[in-house]
């Protein structure tokens, strides 16, 4: 705290503590016109039911005397007088919980677990649970909210009281990397392409297609599974990290040990290419220094080149 010379808090203080109190009331006025807010949204899908099932009493003036016609009322019993005083418990609980910011979520009531490259912030916008009290709150529902980010392949939602959100992420695996000459993407096993962030692992393969042409039709950035699926079986196959694509020879790759260059062509006839190669493996060492090309694009007419 500063000082001035009389002992007294300077008038930089002064201004820092009178905006700090001044900046709860509108916190509170904010929260509370969010409240209001969501119970309208809650209310309109309310009201049409309850005016379905509800008869309202018909009143009646014969003259001077005012005859209320209700519906089933006749009289005052001890079973009725119970039953009215245990509406009128359940409607102040209600317009308590309806009030009371207890029982209201907010930001800092939300926990995610399981997260290294998606951020707390995306989810929580996801979730849209701003403000909602946690009588409302569908975990289902939640979870397919946050299962909408592409990043996430899964999620567990549980709701605590009075107001506490706890959503457990899991994040998708890349099985690959397709690296362009724009930018990297990782890979899903299903094909689709998403942009590399900070803080995931990344896989070892490698596909290197600077023109993007390994690239399918469609809106959402993505390579066919099938030549996925091939490069992780050569991969396997070969211990080999990286292989280079273009539409005219697709998958391309140099066998190891060698300076044999290998077109593999697409992710058709694996069988087929695999036989090729094995049966053109004995004129390789032969001469496995002697730097050529063997295309298998066309498995039952290999050549050298």
């Amino acid at each position: 705290m500063k000082l001035g010379p009389t002992g007294r808090r300077t008038y930089e203080t002064r201004s820092a503590a009178a905006g700090r109190a001044a900046s709860q009331p509108q916190a509170r006025q904010r929260r509370r016109a969010q409240r209001t807010q969501r119970f309208a949204q809650q209310w309109s899908g309310m009201q049409s039911a309850i005016s379905s099932r509800v008869r309202l009493p018909r009143l009646a003036w014969d003259g001077w005397r005012f005859h209320p016609d209700l519906p089933g009322f006749s009289g005052f019993r001890f079973a009725k007088l119970l039953s009215l005083a245990l509406l009128v418990g359940v409607i102040t609980l209600f317009v308590w919980f309806s009030d009371n910011d207890s029982f209201f979520v907010y930001q800092e009531n939300v926990e995610f677990t399981g997260t290294t490259f998606v951020s707390a912030e995306e989810l929580y916008t996801l979730c849209d649970v701003e403000a909602w009290s946690i009588l409302w709150l569908q975990p289902e529902l939640i979870r397919a909210q946050v299962l909408a980010h592409p990043y996430v392949a899964d999620a567990r939602v549980s709701v605590h009281w009075p107001a506490r959100v706890q959503v457990a992420v899991t994040q998708v695996t890349p099985v690959a990397v397709w690296a362009t000459e724009g930018a990297e993407f990782w890979l899903l096993a299903d094909g689709q392409a998403l942009p590399v962030r900070p803080g995931g692992a990344m896989p070892d393969l490698r596909i290197v297609d600077p023109q993007r042409e390994a690239r399918t039709p469609g809106s959402v950035e993505r390579i066919g599974a099938g030549l996925l699926n091939t490069a992780l079986r050569l991969q396997r196959e070969f211990d080999l990290n990286e292989f280079r694509f273009n539409a005219s020879i697709g998958l391309n790759f140099g066998l190891p040990e060698t300076q044999t260059w290998v077109y593999w062509g697409d992710g058709t006839e694996f069988e087929a290419k695999q036989l090729a190669l094995s049966a053109a493996s004995d004129e390789i060492q032969a001469n496995p220094n002697e730097a050529r090309t063997l295309s298998l694009i066309a498995p039952n007419r290999p050549y050298f080149r």
